[in-house]
């Protein structure tokens, strides 16, 4: 096929190669990515494979023009250099007892024993990571056993299943949400955070080769997505003990982008502004780990007195002087954070930010993944001891300005661009899209935000993995659309109708469930 590409929101721009999933798509999307590498060495850009496309995510639009001309230039086909593209060979012990076996061997027209014989002949080809955090997707699947993905993504599927999606087949490397049908598990880890060097993070990387090996029942369950014990940071302060969690605590900062190609989310804060102003009211770097609140119910101890800083949702814990300002504390006082007006997520700020251990140079947990250092109730929070901050002492409060603040509003209109599937919806799923109120499903979290409104139709039925960006609007065959939060997958084979502005994702992920979105098509300039 030709080589084709277009725009994926304002800056992106998508790129497909290939129509089919087989060496010699692998081949031709590996030199691809080599020689948009060095004809855009020394630019700020990321480069996301896939089966048969990838995404290029340029810094500013400078470089999105550079590599519009590099495409253009690009000789087509690329010649060929006859590389050879084995890599290591892996082999995977399998429990061939998932809950969707019987379906796909319903759906192939055998027996659940020849859809293990099946699964299990074929050497499979590592073609890239993602989904989650080294998930592979595999190449190679007999034709017989392709299976449709499931009309409705699970909440949650264990670490290390064995699973099925259309002509793919792949190992969930942790414990999340997922469409493809379950055939069985093994107990390999396959994302490893504790491990030191990059390559030994992630146990497949593309051009492995993979055999499954039908295995005795399961014992246990994966241990990949688990987070390690909570590491010491050197020369931190304690600050905080965390007596309840509430709706939810995490460490995050504006996250770890560029590691896409491992299918590693960007993660981070969900409402950078508000984080930013947290930092900003204590003279932080405005990149300093903060806590981010959900919601409401957080009740921590201050052990030792000085400075804190509150934004977003929250109005500030209970007998202070409200949210978005920085005010004092003394040691032995305990916060509590009753629900605020509007919003989701609030930011609290310590003098110095937050005494968190790094993980590809960002502090930002991931809970599903295993990312970072849980925070449980009972665990200290340390602060960063270089801190100067250190105002007047008739100082009490310090306020962002009126002007400055959102306007707290329950519901929210956002940008949208046209998705890459844009052209294979109906007018009139288009229309719809832009015309009905969306309501924020109770079933929202990190990874994506369900709506709830008018059915939509797929599109486009089955269709092979690509890119997925934070923001991104799916239409899974139920109908009911998702968008692509911050921890959400970065790839996935579900038809993206539309892309959420980034500069109005933040306003987005601060709606409350039961609450309503509205989108707005988006415009160049404005």
């Amino acid at each position: 096929m030709p080589l084709e590409w277009s725009n994926s929101g304002p800056l992106a721009l998508r790129v497909r190669f290939a129509s089919a999933v087989d060496d010699a798509a692998f081949r031709i999307g590996r030199a691809l990515v080599g020689v948009l590498k060095a004809r855009l060495d020394g630019m700020n850009v990321e480069v996301v494979p896939a089966f048969a496309s990838l995404l290029i995510l340029p810094e500013n639009a400078a470089v999105k023009s550079r590599a519009t001309e590099v495409l253009s230039a690009l000789p087509w086909p690329l010649p060929s250099g006859g590389e050879d593209i084995r890599g290591r060979q892996i082999e995977l012990e399998v429990t061939y007892d998932g809950e969707d076996l019987p379906r796909v061997a319903a759906h192939a027209g055998v027996s659940e024993a020849s859809v293990i014989a099946l699964h299990s002949a074929p050497e499979y080809r590592v073609h890239c990571l993602g989904f989650s955090p080294g998930f592979p997707y595999l190449g190679g699947l007999n034709p017989v056993l392709r299976t449709p993905r499931l009309s409705s993504p699970r909440a949650r599927v264990a670490a290390g299943s064995v699973a099925i999606g259309g002509e793919q087949t792949g190992v969930y490397s942790v414990a999340g949400p997922g469409g493809w049908n379950l055939i069985g598990w093994t107990p390999e880890p396959i994302f490893r955070p504790w491990a030191e060097a990059l390559t030994d993070i992630f146990l497949m990387h593309p051009g492995d080769c993979v055999q499954f090996r039908a295995g005795r029942r399961r014992s246990g369950q994966a241990t990949s997505s688990e987070s390690p014990p909570p590491q010491a940071v050197a020369g931190a302060m304690p600050s905080l003990r965390l007596l309840s969690a509430g709706m939810g605590v995490t460490v995050q900062d504006p996250g770890r982008p560029g590691y896409r190609r491992f299918g590693v989310p960007p993660g981070g804060v969900m409402d950078p502004y508000a984080a930013a102003w947290a930092n900003r009211l204590l003279e932080n770097p405005e990149h300093a780990p903060v806590l981010e609140l959900c919601l409401q119910g957080q009740r921590l101890e201050v052990l030792e007195s000085g400075w804190l800083a509150v934004t977003g949702s929250s109005s500030g814990p209970a007998g202070k002087s409200g949210g978005w300002s920085a005010f004092r504390v003394r040691a032995g006082e305990v916060l509590e954070f009753p629900p605020g007006p509007a919003g989701i997520w609030s930011y609290l700020g310590l003098p110095g930010g937050v005494a968190a251990p790094r993980f590809l140079g960002s502090a930002s947990q991931h809970p599903q993944a295993g990312i970072g250092a849980w925070i449980r109730p009972g665990d200290v929070i340390g602060r960063e001891s270089g801190s100067r901050f250190c105002p007047p002492s008739p100082t009490a409060v310090r306020r962002v300005s009126w002007t400055e603040r959102p306007r707290p509003t329950a519901d929210g209109v956002v940008r949208a661009w046209p998705g890459p599937q844009w052209d294979q919806f109906s007018d009139e799923d288009r229309e719809r899209l832009f015309s009905a109120e969306w309501r924020i499903s109770a079933r929202s979290n990190r990874v994506g935000f369900r709506l709830e409104g008018p059915l939509l139709s797929s599109g486009t039925g089955e269709m092979i993995s690509e890119a997925v960006l934070a923001g991104c609007v799916q239409v899974p065959p139920s109908g009911q659309p998702l968008i692509t939060m911050p921890d959400g997958p970065t790839l996935g084979g579900y038809p993206q109708l539309a892309i959420v502005d980034p500069e109005d994702l933040p306003l987005a992920s601060q709606v409350r469930p039961g609450h309503v979105l509205r989108f707005r098509l988006a415009k160049e300039g404005g």
